[in-house]
């Protein structure tokens, strides 16, 4: 079963979603997409929250290195 969230709801609720998603595969196959508005397609949350972090990280490692 694929659910589509909008993407301001995706982010506000990322990890309310994920939680969500990991209960629901015990027992069905679901997964969470968002609109990827640069390749006008689907994306899995699961990407998202990947991608999030990994610029999370970069983002705080250049401001460590800044210092």
């Amino acid at each position: 079963m694929w659910i589509v969230v909008p993407n301001p709801q995706a982010v506000i609720y990322l990890p309310l979603l994920l939680r969500a998603r990991r209960e629901l595969r015990k027992r069905r196959d679901v997964e969470f997409y968002t609109l990827d508005v640069a390749g006008r397609g689907l994306v899995r949350l699961t990407d998202v929250a990947s991608l999030l972090v990994k610029k999370w990280k970069e983002a705080t490692e250049g401001a460590e290195e800044a210092k």
